[in-house]
């Protein structure tokens, strides 16, 4: 008789752990899953800053190469703004973070993207700048169309 209720016990202690072990089961899928579609969440917006980093910086570099090309081939262009239509646009301070973060001046006085990591374009400040560009140079493409084609945009 003792030995039947020690049985009885131990498949109760058996089926009460292998649901124990089921619910650990599930509950750890629930999580992957879920790490999975944050990972996944991650990734796309990591490419839409990329993407939003490389719109802007194209348009930088166009407009900071206008300025030379002005400077080179004459006077057609009348903007002489410290920092040229970069400076005009965007301010000084505004201008040497574009400088800083976004573009840099190469040997031959044009100019390039900065490299920028994954890291350093999740940074809210860093983000706030492409920002700042993007909507800027929409707004000068809507309010003066012809002076923003005249700026290389």
């Amino acid at each position: 008789m003792a030995t039947l209720v020690i049985s009885i016990l131990a498949l109760v202690a058996g089926v009460l752990s292998a649901f124990y072990g089921y619910g650990q089961l599930q509950e750890a899928k629930r999580v992957r899953e879920e790490i999975r579609n944050l990972a996944g969440e991650q990734q796309r917006e990591d490419d839409l800053w990329a993407e939003k980093f490389v719109k802007a910086g194209k348009l930088l570099c166009r407009m900071a190469d206008m300025d030379g090309l002005g400077m080179v081939f004459g006077p057609q262009r009348t903007v002489y703004f410290p920092g040229g239509s970069l400076g005009m646009l965007f301010g000084e301070d505004v201008h040497k973070h574009i400088l800083g973060l976004l573009i840099e001046q190469n040997g031959d006085r044009t100019y390039s993207l900065r490299p920028l990591d994954t890291p350093q374009l999740r940074l809210k400040t860093n983000r706030d700048l492409i920002d700042l560009v993007l909507t800027t140079i929409d707004k000068f493409q809507r309010e003066k169309p012809e002076k923003a084609k005249e700026s290389g945009l």
